[in-house]
């Protein structure tokens, strides 16, 4: 990180223990649940064994299973090896080529079996800054007409939440080009305006495009989110090295702060790019992509940038989110994204510990448990095994 590493608010770990790596295991299960696709939804669990019998964790998406090469790599380099500092594994393991999702999960891992040998949750072993963050609602893309997007936005408003994320309009079949004509600012800027005048000036609103707009495109919505007074722009453009300097362009044009860049394929290096050279304001990053390991260290540098972090919907893989807005101050990381108004705690399949749910007044609590604060259904998770 070079200078990055100075920052004070947050500090990595450097733990020495005498106990080592004895067994890691790679488990795929089916949930019965669909995934997006409407395909049956698969996990899965990496476990890593310590001496004396200590485990540690990840339950993540069915494609970080690794295959037979990389599984003996990873074997390799983790067997035998004392406890130490996760990121430094994680850093190993990344410069060795690796697939960058059966890494991340490892990492997470090994953050959770530091937490359990060491009998504190991971957010205490940076330095815990807070019990609680609020909560702010993402819609899906195409939810409507503009006037379902303010009803919506009102009732979040309504029920405590802290704020309200619009995905308007996008073609279905877009990706991430940015081709002109497959974007609808037009009807977007009707939903932004609406939902402001439905929710009033001072509740905070976000905007989230997808990718999909040409630069001119994302400077005249960019305009009217500025006079709407929206917290940031999310995403406006696609997010690759090749359209950064138009970023540089839309950000030097907007008073409205840029959040991006959650598509870009790698780790954390090439997101502290984009802060350090004004392309976003904000910073996105998620854990199920590369491993708790780049979220904090991104987070160290936009403390040290003085930019803010937001870490994209906890969904499935909260724990791992969570830990880490434990550990950061509500200037790095203001809030925890959710999907829906619901406060209906969910178990799910191959897990005993439910799922994170907002309280009456918008907040979502930090797990206080060992690790990361998930506890996995063993039983289930072998009788459910594919792999």
């Amino acid at each position: 990180m070079g200078n990055y590493a100075a920052a004070k608010g947050l500090v990595l770990l450097n733990i020495r223990e005498t106990t080592t790596i004895s067994r890691v295991q790679w488990f795929l299960y089916e949930t019965g649940l669909l995934d997006f696709e409407g395909e049956p939804d698969r996990r899965c669990t990496v476990r890593i064994t310590a001496e004396p019998g200590i485990h540690g964790w990840a339950d993540a998406p069915g494609a970080t299973m690794p295959d037979a090469e990389t599984a003996r790599v990873i074997r390799g380099r983790l067997l035998g090896r004392e406890i130490d500092t996760p990121s430094a594994v994680w850093r190993e393991l990344h410069e060795a080529g690796l697939p960058l999702g059966a890494v991340g999960a490892v990492d997470i891992a090994l953050w959770d079996l530091l937490g359990r040998v060491m009998d504190r949750p991971v957010h205490a072993l940076l330095g815990t800054q807070r019990q609680m963050v609020g909560a702010y609602v993402t819609t899906p893309f195409n939810l409507g007409d503009p006037g379902r997007y303010a009803q919506q936005a009102l009732a979040c408003r309504q029920a405590g939440v802290h704020g309200f994320k619009i995905r308007p309009y996008i073609d279905s079949g877009i990706g991430a080009t940015g081709m002109e004509g497959l974007a609808f600012p037009d009807r977007d800027m009707a939903v932004y305006e609406a939902t402001r005048e439905a929710v009033g000036p001072d509740f905070a609103c976000m905007a989230d495009n997808g990718g999909v707009y040409t630069l001119d495109q994302a400077v005249r919505v960019g305009r009217l989110l500025d006079d709407l007074r929206y917290e940031w722009f999310e995403s406006p453009m696609p997010e690759t090295e090749a359209w950064r300097e138009r970023y540089v362009a839309l950000a030097g044009q907007l008073k409205t702060p840029i959040c991006a860049a959650e598509a870009l394929p790698e780790s954390y290096p090439t997101h502290v790019a984009w802060l350090a050279s004004k392309a976003c304001d904000v910073g996105r990053i998620d854990a199920s992509l590369g491993g708790f390991t780049p979220c904090v260290e991104l987070a160290v540098a936009c403390e040290s940038l003085g930019a803010r972090l937001e870490l994209r919907n906890i969904g499935l893989d909260a724990y791992p989110h969570l830990q880490l807005i434990g550990a950061t101050s509500e200037s790095v990381i203001k809030y925890v994204e959710l999907s829906s108004l619901s406060r209906e705690a969910q178990v799910l399949p191959g897990r005993t510990t439910a799922e994170p749910v907002m309280d009456a007044q918008g907040y979502v609590g930090i797990p206080q448990t060992p690790g990361m604060g998930l506890e996995l259904d063993w039983n289930y998770i072998y009788a459910h095994r594919v792999v």
